[in-house]
């Protein structure tokens, strides 16, 4: 017996480093060459939490109702790696919507892109540590070769890979929950150890500090206690339920006993903390707004969305930005749930992992608010966790059926040409991986999220004399001006909207360069007559990403004065 559990240890331990090996390349390769629109914010915001902390100013570490705890920490610590004497400067806090905080940094002969990169190091190390522990607890549920094909088909998965590559924090948060699903799972169908419903519930807390959405998660556990109510067993029904409680108490506990000890703001006003994080969540969730725009949560007011348009687009936003691998190993984990296989373990696994992607769905889907693709991230990774179930129940099946197949070799050699295949499917996206669109779909669910401005920044920082060049660029800060030597003088949206076009005009006559970003223009179309206008001018440089136009660079002593007449007019 000891010898059967030493090569399942050793063959475990081995797709471990192969998972290793096989993703992280994905992840750390061209690790900066985009800023995506979100990203200026959290960085400067974490520039501020890391000048809270280490000036004990602990009740200003509130900046998002995301939270974005763990995120802020990860660039905090690698900005104590990069410069640690930023926080002998003095400078307070800077504003997150200007760029004080990059000017600072280069007067300090600093470049915030070497900040970026390496907190997306950092970043990319806890995502691994996580992507080994969910392979571990899976297998431990549905075996080595089903566990390590659907963390890999997850975690490789070109939606996922993309934005795991930038400090977003979908990828992070849908990763701890998927591990606080799984640690949940094997304490209550494999392992009675204290050891795994701690991790689940320290995980759960981590997945809250990172995005307050994750409390999804919450109702699938509760419906796990639930049902556990009613298993037939030797114990009484007032035994389960004592049982139940009391693993919830401690799962929940933990939960909030990591989010006390992480968030430094709980520690002198957690009231503050909560009521930010919560009340502006529910707030924009179902009134469309945060509460210093609402001023006060009105539970009558709540309007959802009663007809099913944000559901279906949501489901749309997923299809088409999923591998057809994931799509057969959907149908095989189908056919499994049909079958007359009695695994009832691995059944339910199947079942609330689909309970998990749906909540997501609905969630964002019935809520008022932004409806972007990588909100509901964890449905992502929950399907692709569900498909590599499937592909690993349909090797099974086909080992049954051709003898050859149940050959170690020839089992594991199927594992690597599906990952290897899952990775291919990304590739001539990369390194802008979130971009991927299958075959079937007219457009991408992500895209004009800041990929091609690093193109942008290094056509204009081959111009002679870069530095001195000043550029004025559609939503430039970060997204370019984090790659341009220069000076980037930012052409805010606001300016569109509040139809300031004669701001607009000045601000580009001052200018050397001009930066557009066109690729927006269906989901901005405040931008179609700066667009329009810019017709009668030719620009020097075009940048096109995947066959479509994304940026368009105008030298502006090219632009004839008749621009400028139809831009004010």
């Amino acid at each position: 017996m000891k010898t059967i559990a030493s090569k399942i240890n050793q063959s475990r331990l081995w797709l471990a480093i192969l998972l290793l090996a096989l993703t992280l390349p994905s992840r750390l390769i061209n690790i900066d060459r985009a800023i995506n629109i979100d990203e200026p914010f959290w960085i400067i915001s974490s520039s501020n939490f890391y000048y809270s902390v280490t000036h004990r100013d602990f009740e200003n570490t509130y900046f998002e109702y995301h939270p974005g705890v763990t995120n802020m920490w990860i660039i905090s610590t690698a900005l104590h790696s990069y410069f640690p004497e930023y926080r002998g400067y003095g400078k307070g806090f800077f504003d997150t919507r200007k760029p004080k905080f990059e000017e600072f940094m280069r007067s300090h002969d600093k470049e915030v892109i070497d900040l970026v990169r390496i907190s997306r190091f950092i970043q990319a190390g806890i995502l691994a540590v996580l992507a080994v522990t969910a392979f571990l607890l899976l297998s431990m549920l549905v075996g080595d070769s089903a566990a390590f094909f659907s963390i890999a088909l997850a975690t490789i998965a070109p939606f996922f890979l993309g934005h795991s590559r930038l400090l977003n924090m979908e990828s992070m948060a849908a990763l701890f929950v998927l591990t606080s699903f799984l640690g949940m799972q094997v304490y209550l169908n494999r392992e009675r150890k204290l050891f795994y419903l701690l991790l689940s519930g320290a995980t759960f807390g981590l997945a809250q500090l990172t995005k307050s959405t994750s409390i999804a998660l919450l109702g699938v556990v509760g419906l796990m206690m639930f049902v556990g109510l009613f298993k037939r067993d030797e114990t009484s029904f007032g035994a389960r339920f004592k049982d139940a409680v009391k693993t919830f108490a401690i799962w929940f506990g933990t939960a909030a006993l990591v989010y006390f000890i992480v968030w430094p703001g709980m520690w002198v006003a957690p009231g503050k903390m909560l009521s930010g994080v919560y009340g502006n969540a529910f707030s924009y969730a179902f009134q469309g707004a945060r509460l210093d725009v609402t001023e006060e949560l009105e539970p009558a007011s709540f309007s959802l969305v009663t007809r099913f348009e944000g559901i279906y687009q949501y489901l749309r936003y997923w299809a088409s930005s999923t591998t057809f691998l994931t799509w057969f190993g959907l149908a095989f984990a189908s056919f499994f749930l049909l079958s007359k296989n009695k695994d009832r373990v691995i059944k339910s696994i199947l079942g609330y992992l689909v309970v998990l992607g749906a909540l997501f769905m609905l969630m964002f889907g019935i809520a008022q608010g932004r409806n972007a693709a990588h909100y509901i991230m964890s449905s992502y990774v929950a399907f692709d966790v569900i498909a590599g179930i499937g592909w690993g129940y349909a090797l099974l099946w086909a080992q049954n059926r051709w003898r050859w197949l149940s050959h170690t070799y020839a089992a594991f050699a199927a594992l690597i040409v599906l990952t290897v295949a899952q990775i291919g499917f990304g590739l001539p996206y990369a390194p802008y991986y979130f971009t991927y669109k299958n075959p079937f779909a007219s457009e991408a669910a992500t895209y004009g999220y800041g990929e091609g401005y690093a193109e942008a920044a290094d056509y204009l920082a081959q111009k002679p004399n870069a530095e001195k060049i000043q550029a004025y660029v559609y939503n430039g800060m970060g997204t370019f001006s984090f790659f341009f030597p220069g000076k980037t003088l930012v052409f805010k949206r606001v300016y569109l909207i509040e139809e300031d076009y004669t701001s607009i005009a000045d601000e580009i006559r001052k200018s050397d360069y001009l930066v557009l970003y066109p690729i927006v223009k269906n989901k901005q179309p405040e931008t179609e007559k700066v667009l329009t206008a810019l017709q009668g001018a030719t620009p020097e440089k075009t940048i096109f990403i995947n066959g479509l136009e994304y940026i368009l660079i105008y030298k502006t002593t090219d632009i004839p004065e008749s621009v400028y007449e139809q831009i004010v007019r």
